[in-house]
């Protein structure tokens, strides 16, 4: 599972448009995004997040757990399902 997050970790820094400090960190794989407005813009947030994982992981045999927080202490947690 920690290779898949990695990998992951780096799939996200070398397409996300937001700007953000992506990492991983007890299962989970942390998207601190800054500068937004953060229930204005969260849906595009999971939505690229989703794409991006879709797009290089396509066959993934683990379930990946993402956090997308700010500074400000917003924070909104999903799951990807691994494929079926």
């Amino acid at each position: 599972m920690k290779k898949l997050r990695s990998k992951v970790v780096r799939a996200l820094k070398r397409e996300f448009t937001f700007e953000c400090t992506i990492s991983s960190r007890m299962n989970q794989v942390i998207l601190n995004v800054k500068n937004i407005d953060f229930e204005q813009h969260l849906g595009q947030l999971i939505q690229q997040t989703q794409l991006i994982i879709d797009k290089y992981f396509p066959q993934r045999e683990e379930h990946l757990c993402l956090v997308i927080q700010t500074n400000g202490n917003q924070q909104n947690t999903f799951k990807i399902w691994k494929s079926v």
